[in-house]
């Protein structure tokens, strides 16, 4: 107790100072760690004995490792051109063997199934011209996409000359010389033309 201006007693209560107190100490600490961008902030209050345990106050921070940068990864782009040259070429295998087929049709028919020079599915509707070829290759060959009413190969004949059609997904087979109205959804075709030659 301490005599007050006016010769009273002012009595101060510790139980209220020392909370006060600690705030500030931790508001304290926490200002000096943001400051500090929280590297190297460490608190810590001496043990009276010798020996003792330490008490940490506050966080402390210690930055991790630096990514390491690696090899660029193959892009979805890169891989999906890549699946378009893949599928292609199936393409091209599977025109060539709708190819020996249309001529082996033509030897037993003495002329192509004929579309009156319209273009069809190849045989993916029962009215498709193109399912008499059942008879000489069965299964006949479905585009890779699947979805063969959208992606599938299409069929033009007169009965003595024919084309088969497909899509063309990347730059490894020329691109047809001609892209009918009829097949105007795809952006790029390939197309074989028939009779092969002997």
């Amino acid at each position: 107790m301490s005599p007050g201006p006016e010769g009273r007693t002012v009595q101060i209560d510790l139980r209220a100072v020392l909370p006060v107190a600690v705030l500030a100490l931790v508001v304290l600490t926490i200002i000096l760690v943001e400051i500090c961008g929280r590297e190297d902030v460490k608190l810590t209050t001496e043990s009276p004995t010798p020996g003792g345990p330490t008490a940490t106050v506050g966080p402390t921070f210690t930055p991790g490792p630096t990514p390491t940068v690696g090899p660029e990864q193959e892009t979805a782009t890169a891989e999906v051109a890549a699946g378009g040259e893949d599928r292609d070429q199936q393409r091209q295998l599977d025109l060539a063997d709708i190819q020996d087929a249309l001529e082996a049709y033509f030897e037993d028919e003495d002329e192509y199934p004929n579309t009156n020079g319209n273009i069809q599915t190849l045989c993916v509707f029962e009215q498709d011209i193109g399912c008499a070829l059942t008879d000489v290759i069965d299964p006949i060959p479905a585009d890779p996409l699947g979805e063969p009413a959208e992606n599938g190969y299409f069929y033009q004949s007169d009965g003595e000359t024919y084309v088969l059609y497909a899509i063309r997904e990347s730059e490894l087979l020329p691109e047809c010389d001609e892209h009918p109205d009829h097949l105007a959804g795809f952006d790029s075709i390939m197309c074989l033309r028939g009779p092969a030659a002997p």
